[in-house]
């Protein structure tokens, strides 16, 4: 009997063979778009988990409170560590690190020269102990105490490879190798370590013992309590004996202690490191944060896509049980049970369930090699090792087995043997038609909220690049100086001056729109406010403000003789914080700062973004300090193989000057676009699952049309008997076509306005959602739409009535 199921199955699929493929490939594009989804939020879910004692880990973090804003930030003032296992040695094991990211490293040769290289990220600086608290696993060298001594440093063993040259059978060559580290600091290998699995907040790469920071790392301060890097960050291994609450009730007390008068607008506390992967607000050090509730919406599109899958294997399998109610009376008539023919439709629908899966893991694993750059990293199925997603893979082909076989498997079995001998198995089916036509509106109701959220993000994303940032971003150059010298600064300055397609060379800490400031407080005596203001410094010279066409508003510039610390230009927002309307009213006035003391506004400036648009305006000071200076800018004029030029003529007079270190620079309108790099990421997903959810939309829309155009054969036969055209059996079908997609997309309009709308309320800037952007997507929709049914309907409207009304 089973055989004979299987055998019967078979024939029918291969007779049916364009009904068989349009249901293989919308079965497969949805679950393959699923299991892709799925496996990006088991992989996000996953961060870390490796580590042993993964549950009893922290980060201290702290919560700085102004009276402009609350900021919560990841990083501790240096002396905290040594302080509080003093206090609090009962609390567990403390390890500091200090993640540098990039830096040059130079290795001595044979010859006793040195070879330069750059390592992107993964530079970090850290207390021995933090091989007690993480499972950093050691494979040659000291295993126990690696950064124990001074200067010490353990490397990763693919960084080990690349920088001398070696495969995994020489590793042991790389104990004892010294490594310059920016022509600076010179460190010893004392052991390599396995590399870092891709799932993990701590991408070290190169781990240099902690404190040979001091001297190197210009911003370390060993004992200023006031002073925090977000580089900085604390983590404690907590006894399990220990509560994480016990710790936190002791922190104000200990900030009281140490801090004094700061205690008072600085909240130490504890954060769980299961959670730093899930809140953003604090951020990581690879900036793989992401927060939890987002990871519903893959969830959910991948449920969604599955879903309108099954709907299109429904309504293909209803509009092609007409042409099988024939075999269905003939079986029933010599004994066939109801059961027995609803197992056996069942059986084909895990059959093609089955074939679809097999065909959606090829497409899964196919996508995900294509996608490291969408979504950051690499990722396979590997479903050997991956329990998860093969038990969700088992789920998945179990589920739409039933999901979308259970309907055409009960309609099929349950016709009447009579009805169906006499050809009149469409008329059986006839009262179902509804819930088809609501099946079809649901698949597009999916698509269009899709189709809307991609032109939202279209929309924004072309805002973010578009938009007044209240400077100029074109034709400027930034480079890196590898230190804040002022004869080589002065000398670069006047050579770069004398090219004739440079217009403007200026130096500065950061460019304008950059999270490279140094961030302070500052007050003003008239407002009596007892809490500091938030601000950021920005350190600049006299070329700075014509170079990106900052606007003054009042007042001047600063000038080359503005350098100590005395004189500042102020933003827009600065002096609204001081109460001060008119920008004139404000040159003269003093304020208070927590960098460098009181500064006298010598000029007022127009507010220009210095965050993302992500973030409201910053009050921003700038100050001239000559000894700040980590970055040159050059502003030119002229197209882009003149722009080749001027690069080749900036990198001979910067190496002329630094020749000891690897230049590297950024066209900075480029950079600004690394910005929302999440977003360009984002819409190019959303871009791909509403195109798949549109071909499966319009694939289960074919199938109602089949259904319809095998209804109606002998209706359309009588019409073009009594003279109606073709055109006119055409708007049978389309009538049908524009209420169904009319009624998806009225229901989508909320559905899709009330996501977006929640989306755009992360961004302080954003675009507002417009009329055009519906109307621009039920009219695509209608255009594909249109387009899949077109050939169908027209088959249908030009048949030879001779041939459906013969039987007649």
């Amino acid at each position: 009997m089973l055989k004979n199921y299987i055998t019967t199955a078979f024939r029918n699929l291969l007779r049916n063979r364009s009904y068989t493929l349009i249901n293989v490939l919308g079965l497969s594009l949805g679950i393959g778009a699923a299991l892709v989804l799925f496996k990006i939020v088991i992989f996000e879910k996953s961060f870390d988990e490796h580590h042993s004692n993964y549950d009893q880990i922290y980060r201290f973090v702290k919560e700085e409170i102004n009276t402009n804003v609350t900021e919560k930030k990841p990083g501790v003032p240096n002396p905290f560590a040594e302080a509080f296992k003093n206090d609090y040695p009962e609390f567990g094991l403390l390890a500091r690190t200090f993640y540098a990211g990039e830096a040059q490293v130079s290795i001595k040769g044979n010859n006793g020269q040195f070879k330069h290289l750059q390592l992107n990220d993964g530079v970090t600086f850290a207390d021995d102990d933090v091989f007690d608290i993480f499972d950093f696993d050691l494979l040659i060298g000291d295993k126990t105490t690696p950064l124990s001594n001074p200067k010490t440093a353990v490397i990763s063993e693919s960084e080990a490879m690349k920088l001398f040259g070696l495969d995994k059978s020489r590793l042991e060559n790389v104990i004892g190798k010294e490594l310059k580290i920016d022509n600076e600091l010179v460190v010893t290998i004392t052991a390599v370590m396995a590399d870092q699995p891709q799932n993990t907040m701590l991408p070290f790469t190169l781990m240099i013992e902690y404190d040979a920071l001091d001297g190197f790392f210009d911003f370390f301060d060993k004992e200023n309590w006031n002073s925090t890097s977000s580089n900085a960050h604390l983590y404690l291994l907590k006894p399990e004996n220990v509560s994480a609450q016990q710790i936190s009730e002791v922190l104000p007390a200990f900030e009281e202690k140490y801090m004094g008068e700061s205690a008072a607008t600085t909240n130490f506390d504890l954060q769980k490191y299961s959670d730093i992967h899930f809140q953003p607000e604090y951020g990581a050090y690879n900036d793989r944060v992401v927060a939890e509730d987002f990871l519903l919406i893959p969830l959910l599109v991948a449920v969604f896509l599955i879903l309108t899958a099954c709907v299109n294997f429904i309504n293909l399998a209803t509009a092609q049980a007409v042409k099988r109610s024939k075999e269905v009376g003939i079986r029933k008539v010599l004994g066939g049970q109801k059961q027995q023919l609803a197992l056996q439709f069942m059986g084909e629908t895990f059959f093609l369930t089955l074939v679809s899966v097999i065909l959606a893991l090829g497409m899964a694993e196919l996508a995900l090699n294509m996608m490291p750059e969408i979504i950051g990293y690499e990722l396979s199925l590997d479903l050997v090792n991956d329990a998860q997603l093969l038990g969700l893979t088992g789920l998945v082909t179990l589920g739409v087995t039933l999901l979308a076989g259970t309907y055409p498997a009960l309609i099929l079995s349950s016709l009447k043997p009579a009805m169906a001998l006499k050809g009149k198995g469409q008329s059986a089916m006839a009262g179902k038609v509804y819930l088809r036509r609501g099946l079809v509106v649901v698949q597009f109701w999916i698509s269009q909220v899709l189709v809307i959220c991609t032109l939202v993000v279209i929309s924004q994303m072309d805002y973010f690049h578009n938009a007044d940032l209240g400077f100029r971003r074109t034709s400027i150059i930034n480079f890196d100086l590898p230190e804040p010298d002022a004869m080589k600064v002065n000398l670069l300055k006047s050579e770069l001056s004398r090219n004739a397609r440079i217009s403007h060379v200026s130096f500065a800490f950061s460019s304008p729109r950059s999270t490279s400031n140094i961030g302070s407080s500052f007050n003003y005596a008239p407002l009596k406010s007892e809490n500091d203001y938030d601000m950021a410094a920005k350190i600049i010279d006299e070329n700075f403000v014509p170079l990106y066409d900052i606007q003054l508003l009042a007042g001047r510039n600063l000038t080359a003789g503005d350098t100590t610390f005395q004189n500042a230009i102020v933003s827009e927002t600065v002096i609204d914080i001081m109460g001060i309307s008119d920008p004139e009213e404000a040159i003269g006035e003093s304020i208070e700062t927590g960098f460098g003391g009181p500064k006298r506004i010598v000029g007022v400036f127009n507010d220009f973004h210095s965050n993302s648009l992500r973030e409201s305006m910053t009050p921003l000071v700038m100050i001239n300090a000559p000894d700040y200076y980590y970055q040159g800018s050059i502003r030119f004029e002229g197209d882009e193989e003149q722009t080749q030029d001027v690069l080749a003529a900036l990198k001979q007079i910067w190496s002329t000057q630094f020749p000891d270190f690897i230049f590297d620079h950024q066209v900075y309108s480029e950079s600004l676009r690394e910005d929302y790099e999440e977003e360009a990421n984002m819409l190019d997903l959303f871009k791909l699952f509403s195109g798949i959810a549109i071909v499966i939309g319009c694939l289960g829309l074919y199938g109602l049309i089949s259904f319809m155009a095998n209804q109606k054969t002998k209706e359309i036969g009588v019409r073009k008997v009594l003279g109606a055209s073709v055109g006119q059996i055409l708007k049978l079908f389309s009538h049908e076509l524009l209420i169904l997609i009319t009624v998806s997309f009225l229901l989508s309009v909320p559905f899709g306005y009330y996501f977006m709308q929640g989306w755009l309320q992360d961004f302080e800037y954003s675009i507002d959602i417009n009329i055009g952007v519906f109307v621009i997507a039920v009219g695509f929709t209608l255009v594909v739409s249109g387009i899949t049914t077109g050939f169908r309907s027209l088959k249908a409207a030009t048949a030879n009535p001779v041939d459906s009304l013969r039987s007649e």
